[in-house]
């Protein structure tokens, strides 16, 4: 009898060990919680723990377990449904920085990614370098779907071909890492420094992207850039957690629901483009103190108010800015998920020549 019901309680714990390692391998909210719910019902089977707390904290999460597997069905969704893929869209490793989370060095698909977790620019000449340019940004800059030859940065030495040319961006990422990469190392701010960016970049600075989570928060304090933790950590700002909390989390639908009525019901309201605006002020006061130039190349996707805004205060406060947006209607320009093509990159880099090469 004794060991029915050891095997009994072994077989029970087995299972919530594996509905919890299912949880982790699709990452669904829904079955972690549920796993979770289930480990707290172990708590019934020792005789010293107050069952009443016991029954309250397992009523609270059985609770939530049914109204967030509920809304998963209602919203026609798979409890173990993989993610698909494109041939553009690698899947990279990475791994918590200061910066939040950056690519793991080695050879990662096309990309390879140096030992300080950006990728590598390869020379396209053994010139002696005089000078030296940074560009920064998301995936347009890092060169998602591309190979090492074919990303903006190593397609502009072949007009700047004295100049040491590195690649800061990474997927993802927006202007409240560069303003963080360039406060963190200072020796980042080179000859010219290269900020690509677009409006799609405003909800990422005001923490408004799931992909947003552990990255550098910032906030405007009495219309002062002022550091406030990491984004999207909710009651944990002030700590850095896993990228695995944020992939699970992101996920729950009771999360997503609360976003869309409170947290992020817009993605361009006055209060993020502001941010996102004094973030590139900050930036351009840093490299200016450090006597080095800073260009933004701003890309209009698509004609939107928030694209004049951005503009005319950035001009308003002597921002270098290159427009190197192209025809959205050319298919070569870009990548089937809509990341620049190798073509468009080629493009671009001459624009920048044209616009810098009297610098």
């Amino acid at each position: 009898m004794i060991e029915t019901r050891l095997l009994k309680k072994a077989i029970f714990i087995i299972s919530i060990i594996l509905i919890f390692y299912t949880s982790y391998i699709f990452k669904n909210f829904q079955l972690f919680l549920i796993s979770i719910t289930f480990f707290i019902s172990i708590g019934f089977l020792f005789k010293k723990l107050n069952k009443n707390y016991v029954l309250f904290i397992f009523s609270f999460f059985f609770i939530i377990s049914i109204l967030e597997t509920s809304l998963f069905y209602f919203n026609n969704k798979m409890i173990t449904k993989l993610e698909k893929t494109s041939k553009t869209s690698k899947k990279i490793k990475y791994k918590k920085t200061f910066l939040g989370f950056q690519p793991v060095s080695g050879i990662q698909n096309i990309y390879s990614i140096g030992n300080n977790n950006y990728r590598i620019t390869p020379k396209i000449n053994n010139k002696k370098k005089d000078k030296s340019m940074n560009f920064f940004g998301g995936s347009f800059v890092f060169g998602s779907g591309l190979n090492d030859d074919e990303t903006l940065p190593y397609l502009s030495q072949k007009y700047f071909k004295n100049w040491n040319i590195e690649n800061y961006g990474i997927n993802g990422y927006g202007v409240h890492q560069m303003l963080t990469q360039i406060i963190n190392d200072p020796k980042k701010i080179q000859d010219i420094n290269i900020l690509i960016t677009h409006k799609f970049h405003v909800p990422r600075s005001s923490c408004k992207r799931d992909y947003s989570f552990g990255t550098p928060r910032y906030i405007l304090k009495n219309n002062k850039i002022v550091r406030k933790g990491y984004c999207n950590n909710y009651f944990f700002k002030a700590f850095q957690l896993p990228k695995i909390f944020g992939s699970i989390i992101n996920r729950s639908e009771i999360k997503k629901l609360i976003d869309k009525l409170y947290f992020k019901k817009d993605d361009f309201n006055n209060n993020d483009v502001e941010l996102y605006l004094s973030i590139i002020l900050e930036i351009d006061k840093i490299i200016k103190q450090n006597q080095k130039l800073f260009t933004i190349g701003y890309i209009v996707n698509d004609k939107h108010h928030i694209d004049k805004i951005i503009l005319e205060k950035l001009n308003q406060n002597n921002i270098n800015i290159i427009d190197l947006s192209l025809d959205p209607n050319n298919k070569k320009n870009f990548l089937p998920d809509r990341h620049p093509s190798k073509e468009a990159n080629e493009k671009r880099s001459l624009i920048l020549w044209n616009n810098l090469k009297n610098l």
